[in-house]
């Protein structure tokens, strides 16, 4: 399958966090978002506005680095966040069985998706954040899944009208 893609320049937090929303807001269970990029880059608050998306108190949503794994409820759907920054090797990563999260009710949300041993599944989607300067980033989204198509697509004519396409 071809792969799709779309870029976006964001100017702040608070379009990082809109941008997120509008991703947010399209996913049902299942789907899985793998997020890619440097410390700092904005995958936290990227996940904040995917919460506001699925009707979940971004107020919550703190990065799961000492925790591994969040979840949270009380919208649409329920989140598990997980962060696979501090693992130090694949073995640690295994070892925590998480591929069980991609089978149960809820949207999966990986921060350094990049550092997964194994295959992510196919349905995934890649969001890479970089960062331009202190307050600019550039997110990329791809992904080859009918799924990720169908989300990117969607993202592309809600986004589109309201950020900078690269």
């Amino acid at each position: 399958m071809k792969e799709i893609s779309v870029k976006y320049l964001t100017t702040s937090v608070e379009k990082t966090v809109w941008l997120g929303q509008q991703l947010g807001a399209q996913l049902i269970s299942g789907d899985i978002i793998a997020l890619i990029g440097d410390l700092g880059g904005g995958k936290t608050w990227f996940t904040k506005g995917i919460a506001i998306g699925l009707e979940i108190d971004p107020n919550n949503i703190v990065s799961p680095t000492f925790t591994l794994v969040n979840e949270y409820r009380g919208g649409r759907q329920q989140i598990f966040h997980i962060d696979l920054y501090r693992l130090k090797n694949n073995i640690e990563i295994l070892d925590l069985d998480l591929e069980d999260y991609f089978s149960r009710e809820g949207i999966v949300v990986i921060e350094w998706a990049d550092r997964w041993p194994g295959r992510l599944p196919e349905s995934k989607i890649h969001v890479k954040l970089k960062m331009i300067d202190e307050h600019t980033r550039e997110l990329e989204f791809f992904g080859n899944h009918y799924r990720a198509k169908e989300i990117i697509g969607a993202l592309k004519e809600i986004a589109g009208r309201n950020l900078k396409q690269l």
